[in-house]
């Protein structure tokens, strides 16, 4: 038997580079560490001890006088000025007589051709599971006592609705096809949907009064981003081999766009259609501040009166609302595409346009059926229940029973997390908050992004908003690190029990869609008004996107990496560690950036329970109409949530070498396993 000799073996490729590896990520990393860590404490102790804490007064710009110019102009001018009487009013009158006009609709179809219509609605377009969803979903309404809300608020939620999509479905096929277009729209979507509600409901109500205009506009502004986003997105993604037959087939650029983008963009539009129903949703309790009726109303009424019964009524027929709205327009958008086909039930055929001929006069009797024979316009009283006896008495008795757990909860996180860190930021000078940052931007994603977020930072200061947003910034990041504490170990055990999933999916859709203001009554009634009821509030409404994105992205690493952690001989244990915690780093770090954007969105309506900070100016500005000190405090959320938002997208971005993540998986193992996945995937070539 011949044997080859041994000069004739070759390391196959992938050795090459992944020994220069190994060798790099066998040096200590601990002395870089550890000076890193003298360095900071040095900085620390000598910022705490010899200078001067926080922001200079002398460098303060005086930007409220600014903006209070501006409001004084409009009083004096907003009887007389063409831009009110010509624009302004007529807009507002048109906006209110819309929606009134909806409601008067609504309303005379009676509560069960509501109930008909609806489900028939629901059946053509997504199913007769739909139907019976959406059947029932109205009924519900009825079914809780608050029929009369429920429209009003379907009403603004419509029109709304309508005029995102009339706005965003152009402009997001103008980005789609437009790339110079696409990057000033991406900008200005972040703003809008950074800069707190609140702050939008302080010039809306300014120019347009007080009612549904104010309303109407502040929710198209937040509604609007998932309608342009989306869009584009769909219409970039269409495949180029499709333009090119559209091309030879001499087509123009309206006909390619109206024959090919949009019909294969359709599935992308439509989850713009979903988002933009989700977001309007959640601007429906923000509306009720503003003096729009509806169910955000009830559900503020019960904020005010420390009523949890009459809170939940009304957010419960929100979630019913959401849930009704969202899982039609989902499963309309997954339907195939061949409309006009036939259609069998019970052994007949019928054609599409038979059934809306159908579901019209079926509609249409149901509506005479109310009128007249049952004569009962509004929802039968004699029908109605109602969840406030049975929430109220679960809230006295965890009020008489938890009390001592509430005090646990509020010591430790007021000793060891809101007092600490407020001091913390509060005590050191400016510059090394917004030297903090910009070191931590740099070292995630370069120089370019520390420097954007260092003048983030010195622009709080400049503003004059230095000790409130210090304040703020506590709460968020107790508050996020909280959420993340809990939600990541549920996250990874829903990724890894199919049961245990599909058992807490409805909890999460719930906890999703229900306003935020509900969660602060209950937390309220437990605990003494202030910061701790604003973070656990910030908690419950956050945690469920920390754990579907841990979920979902842990049951998105491939198997083959799974299959080479096994082949390594892993435990359970270590492959979650080695393997699939690391390759879900992109997705776990999507949800703390989601998690930090919905705290801060809580923590500034937390603001009407004593959560201080930036919330309580900016619900005080509402209150007295003061715009400028509204829109100070609004900007100033709108740099802090820039500042988290940049730092936690850097982080989840794809790994630039084979390490672990943060460094801090270099055995030799973790390296091999990386480059044998990538060898086998065919690139050839490290990451490194």
């Amino acid at each position: 038997m011949a044997v080859a000799p041994p000069k004739q073996l070759r390391v196959p490729e992938v050795e090459a580079p992944l020994s220069r590896t190994a060798v790099r990520l066998e040096r200590n990393p601990w002395p870089v560490r550890l000076a890193w860590v003298a360095g900071i404490v040095a900085v620390l102790v000598i910022g705490v001890t010899w200078l001067d804490p926080g922001f200079p007064d002398s460098w303060v710009i005086g930007v409220e006088s600014w903006f209070e110019a501006i409001e004084n102009w409009i009083i004096d001018n907003q009887r007389t000025h063409w831009l009110f009487t010509s624009v302004l009013g007529p807009l507002s009158d048109t906006v209110d007589s819309s929606i009134k006009g909806v409601i008067n609709a609504l309303s005379r179809m009676t509560w069960f051709g509501l109930v008909v219509g609806a489900a028939g609605l629901a059946g053509i377009v997504a199913g007769w599971r739909m139907a019976v969803l959406a059947g029932l979903g109205v009924l519900s309404f009825g079914v809780l006592g608050v029929w009369e809300a429920s429209l009003q608020t379907l009403a603004l939620m419509l029109v709304a609705v309508l005029v995102s999509l009339a706005i965003g479905v152009p402009l997001g096929i103008w980005a789609g096809r437009k790339p110079r277009a696409e990057r000033f729209l991406r900008s200005l979507m972040d703003a809008m949907q950074t800069i707190p509600a609140y702050s939008y409901l302080l010039p809306c109500v300014l120019f347009l009064g007080i009612g549904y205009p104010p309303a109407l506009i502040a929710t198209v502004i937040f509604a609007l981003p998932p309608a342009v986003r989306l869009t584009a997105l769909g219409i970039r993604n269409v495949p180029s081999t499709a333009l090119d037959v559209s091309g030879s087939f001499g087509a123009t650029s309206r006909q390619t766009l109206g024959k090919v983008q949009i019909p294969l963009a359709k599935p992308s539009m439509m989850l713009g259609v979903n988002q933009t129903i989700m977001m309007a949703l959640g601007m429906v309790v923000i509306a009720a501040v503003v003096g729009a009726p509806g169910l955000g109303r009830e559900v503020l009424n019960g904020l005010k009166q420390l009523d949890v019964g009459e809170a939940l009524n009304g957010g419960i027929a929100i979630v019913v609302m959401a849930i009704v709205l969202d899982r039609v327009t989902t499963a309309w958008s997954q339907r195939d595409q061949r409309r006009s086909r036939p259609v069998r039930l019970v052994g007949w055929t019928v054609s599409r346009r038979m059934l809306w001929i159908s579901l019209g006069a079926v509609t249409i009797l149901a509506v005479v059926i109310g009128r007249e024979l049952l004569r009962q316009q509004d929802f039968p009283e004699a029908l109605t229940t109602s969840v406030a006896a049975p929430a109220n008495a679960v809230v006295e008795w965890s009020r008489d029973n938890l009390t001592g757990v509430a005090d646990t909860i509020t010591n430790v996180l007021l000793r060891y997390g809101l007092d600490p860190l407020r001091d913390l930021l509060l005590g050191v000078p400016w510059w090394m908050v917004a030297g903090a940052v910009g070191l931590i931007a740099w070292r995630v994603s370069g120089p370019r992004l520390g420097l954007g977020l260092f003048a983030c930072v010195f622009a709080i200061g400049l503003i004059g908003t230095w000790d409130l947003s210090m304040e703020t910034l506590a709460v968020v990041l107790v508050a996020v690190l909280v959420a993340i504490t809990i939600a990541i170990p549920l996250g990874i055990v829903a990724a890894r029990s199919d049961g245990f999933d599909r058992a807490i999916r409805p909890l999460l859709d719930a906890m999703q869609t229900m306003p935020a203001f509900v969660y602060l009554v209950p937390v309220l009634l437990l605990f003494a008004p202030g910061r701790v009821p604003a973070v656990i509030a910030s908690v419950v409404y956050a945690l469920p996107v920390g754990i579907r994105l841990t979920s979902h992205g842990i049951r998105s690493v491939s198997k083959e990496a799974v299959e080479a952690g096994n082949a390594y001989g892993s435990t359970a244990g270590q492959l979650l560690r080695k393997v699939q915690l690391p390759l879900a780093r992109p997705s776990i770090l999507l949800g703390v950036n989601q998690t930090i954007m919905m705290v801060l969105s809580v923590v500034i309506i937390a603001g009407l329970i004593g959560g201080g900070g930036l919330g309580f100016d900016i619900l005080v500005a509402l209150s007295q109409r003061n715009i400028g000190r509204g829109l100070v405090g609004g900007l100033s959320i709108l740099l802090l949530a820039i500042v988290l938002d940049r730092i936690t997208q850097a982080m989840g971005a794809a790994p630039k070498t084979t390490r672990g993540p943060v460094g801090l998986m270099g055995q030799g193992r973790w390296t091999k396993m990386r480059a044998l996945m990538v060898k086998q995937n065919g690139n050839g070539k490290g990451e490194g």
